[in-house]
């Protein structure tokens, strides 16, 4: 009976986070794509030169710039220091994004070691209890689902932390960009930068929704599979 309160407390947690986030996928697919946004920003550097002109800017030039095409999502690594810039052709977004991935690489090394770290146990631990609650090695169900969440609870806050800093930082330093390169007009790095917003306005609560949820999403696979055994 516990256990079929959790699924539906859990259950009732995701839906009210998508009501109150407002999290619209067709918002969010509308601005993937703008070709004469994307006109002004083929003025621009290769992604590459951009991520090393950011880290200059920032006063960070220790960090490896890899570009990757067969992925999506660009990410920096901080155990490496390195900046995995993903197939952003034709994106208007590419300069923020990479803005981003360049803000990670000067945030705090303690908290991005912290958070790669916890991110892993928690990866670990989860594998692991439901490997061995399948087998009917472990039966303290309960302690299992509260240590997750306080373990899901410490990597959120890490990572939400990180996520909204890189996000605000990263849309004033691609203005700062695009503006000292002078390679558009006033009027194109207003519409550029106008959209730009519109992202981060978007993108900051689906980012925070889109890191809960997954969390809880764990939890209730878990919570169902060992009301099913």
């Amino acid at each position: 009976m516990e256990n079929i309160i959790i699924v539906v407390v859990l259950i009732l947690s995701i839906f009210i986070l998508k009501v109150i986030f407002k999290i619209s996928l067709r918002e969010a697919k509308e601005l993937q794509e703008n070709k004469t946004l994307e006109k002004i920003t083929d003025k621009f550097p290769e992604n590459r030169e951009i991520a090393k002109e950011i880290l200059n800017t920032l006063g960070n030039n220790t960090v490896k710039i890899e570009e990757a095409k067969d992925t999506k999502t660009s990410l920096y690594i901080a155990i490496t220091n390195k900046i995995v810039i993903a197939d952003l052709k034709n994106n208007y977004a590419r300069i923020q994004t990479i803005a981003h991935e360049c803000v990670h690489s000067i945030q705090n090394k303690r908290i991005l070691i912290s958070n790669f770290i916890i991110s892993n146990i928690s990866i670990i631990y989860y594998l692991s209890i439901l490997i061995l609650s399948m087998c009917n090695i472990i039966n303290n169900f309960m302690l299992h689902i509260a240590l997750l969440l306080l373990i899901g609870l410490i990597k959120l806050i890490i990572r939400i932390y990180l996520e909204t800093e890189a996000m605000t930082k990263s849309q004033y330093i691609a203005e700062k960009y695009i503006a000292s390169k002078e390679l558009c007009t006033l009027k194109e790095q207003k519409e550029l930068l106008q959209e730009y917003d519109k992202i981060n306005k978007i993108g900051i609560p689906f980012i925070i929704d889109n890191l809960v949820t997954t969390q809880l999403t764990w939890i209730l696979l878990y919570t169902i599979i060992i009301c099913i055994i």
